[in-house]
């Protein structure tokens, strides 16, 4: 009894320092890299909207409050490593709004909360309705960004991601760029596309695991301390991902990763 206590103890005891040692705060160095890539990432993506009547919908960092996780060894990976920006045209953005109001004002609840939440690529092709999802999907672009990514998985079983294709695009000033178009999923999910560029030392180097992932990998250079990489993907038709790709200056966003 005394031995099994002993091993509950130890087993207590490693979880405590595993979960204490996943997210620690940055130094103010990490910190000041941290916002040198976001600002960057404002500056290129708020002010390069696709053409016509779009105005920003959302935008979500960790400015501020970076947190850093060791819970993949030497590769360190950020709490919050993301930067989301989603757009919308402004006649969509004014209907939600009037739906948002409209429930306010009779009491629905329901709908309030529902209209309060972020409409993301993903709940638009969920939509039950062919038609509203087309619509939606002319009308609705998330840009969203991770950093100090160890893979890039183009399929992943796991998560019921399958692509119905994929190609290598190029994209000037990124070492790689991909334009995947994902099949439907059991969640509902209809096929979508997503346009991906990564920066940083990504190599063309596609692979497949025992898992069935398809993916490519990330060689650290400096141990991912800092921001060393970025995976940008934009869920929006190819047309208009292609607009925002080519009025990016993507090297610009690269001079800001830590070499």
């Amino acid at each position: 009894m005394k031995k099994i206590l002993s091993i509950l103890l130890v087993i207590q005891i490693v979880s405590l320092q595993y979960v204490r040692a996943q997210c620690d705060p940055a130094t103010p160095q990490q910190n000041a890299a941290y916002e040198k890539v976001v600002k960057e990432l404002q500056n290129q993506f708020k002010k390069n909207p696709p053409a016509g009547d779009w105005k920003i919908f959302d935008e979500r960092s960790s400015l501020g409050k970076l947190e850093l996780s060791d819970e993949y060894g030497k590769i360190f990976r950020i709490c919050g490593d993301r930067y989301d920006l989603s757009f919308q045209r402004t006649s969509a953005a004014n209907q939600q709004k009037a739906r948002a109001d409209s429930a306010k004002a009779i009491g629905d609840t329901t709908t309030q909360q529902q209209r309060s939440f972020v409409m993301s690529t993903d709940s638009v092709y969920k939509e039950s309705d062919p038609n509203r999802t087309g619509d939606m999907a002319q009308s609705t672009v998330d840009i969203n960004v991770e950093m100090n990514a160890g893979n890039y998985r183009v399929e992943e079983p796991i998560s019921n991601r399958f692509a119905a294709s994929y190609k290598v695009i190029p994209v000037n000033g990124a070492p790689l760029a991909l334009q995947i178009t994902l099949k439907p999923n059991d969640a509902g999910i209809a096929a979508r596309p997503e346009t991906v560029v990564l920066l940083g030392n990504w190599k063309n180097n596609l692979q497949k695991n025992p898992r069935g992932d398809k993916l490519y990998h990330y060689s650290y250079k400096k141990g991912g301390t800092m921001i060393e990489n970025l995976i940008v993907t934009i869920k929006a038709p190819f047309d208009v991902a292609n607009e925002i790709v080519k009025k990016i200056d993507w090297q610009a966003l690269s001079n800001t990763l830590t070499k």
